[in-house]
């Protein structure tokens, strides 16, 4: 069966959540403070990313 915008739109905010988790496990690991700062950067921005994706899946949805 193939997806739709919605079904794309699903996948792409569960593969946003195991990216977070993944950069989260990198936060626990790194070592060098200017790598943490990257790392936590990144995860903010993901964070704004994710935000965004689930606000227009909720449009998807409603529509």
């Amino acid at each position: 069966m193939q997806k739709n915008a919605r079904g794309y739109l699903q996948e792409t905010c569960r593969e946003l959540k195991e990216a977070e988790k993944s950069l989260q496990q990198a936060l626990e690991t790194v070592e060098k403070e200017p790598n943490r700062q990257r790392i936590q950067e990144s995860l903010q921005q993901l964070s704004a990313v994710q935000a965004y994706c689930s606000e227009t899946e909720e449009i998807l949805e409603e529509h």
